[in-house]
Parts: structure tokens; C-alpha cells; sequence
């Protein structure tokens, strides 16, 4: 499952963008070096999470229909896009970083079905 690949790319060290366009690499019809090289960059839209980054250019790829949904969606589960306010967030909703790699991955897996 591509959420459980994104996660341990996460936890082996990748960084959160990274983690998930690479975990969608094959669905995408792209070499895994070539996702870890294209991956957004964290941040590099407004200071917004680069897994929530990720999961947003993955559907642009295979699903740009869903781009809003995923949006919405994510924004719904953990109330912003914004990189610093997740973190400073992680107490407040019991998550981590790697917890929204996961849900990133997640919402990306429910919407390509």
C-alpha cells in the first residue's frame, strides 16, 4: 500500500515530499530516482507542507479532477496546509510529520481508485 511505503521512506529519512510523490512513482509511470529528484519542495508554495504538496502533484498526474477534493479533504483532517502551523499543531492533534505523509498518501489512495 502506497501509504505504508510513504511512511517508512518518511521514517528511513526522506523528507515529507519526497516520501509520498516517490511511494506513487510506479503509478505514475516514472522511474523512483527520477520522483525522488521532481518531488516538490517543501514549502516551496506558501510555506505549505510538502507531503500535502506531494499528494496534490501526484493527483494533478493521474486524477487533476480530484486536486479539489484532495484539498479540501486534507485541509478537513488536520485544519491547514501550512507547513510551521502543522508542526506546531503535532500536540494539539496527536500527529507527526510522518502522520501526515500518511494521510497525504492516504487521501491520494482513496481518490485514484
Amino acid at each position: 500500500m502506497s501509504e505504508d511505503k510513504a511512511r517508512t521512506k518518511h521514517k528511513n529519512g526522506s523528507n515529507c515530499a519526497v516520501s509520498v510523490f516517490a511511494a506513487y512513482a510506479e503509478r505514475m509511470g516514472i522511474p523512483e530516482t527520477e520522483a525522488v529528484k521532481t518531488a516538490p519542495k517543501p514549502r516551496s508554495e506558501g510555506g505549505k507542507c510538502g507531503a500535502f504538496l506531494a499528494g496534490k502533484a501526484v493527483l494533478e498526474r493521474l486524477r487533476p479532477d480530484a486536486v479539489q477534493e484532495y484539498e479540501r479533504r486534507f485541509t478537513e483532517m488536520n485544519g491547514q496546509t501550512e507547513c510551521s502551523r502543522l508542526i506546531a499543531a503535532h500536540g494539539k492533534l496527536r500527529k507527526s510529520c510522518n502522520d501526515y505523509v500518511g494521510d497525504a498518501a492516504r487521501l491520494v489512495e482513496e481518490l485514484v481508485r
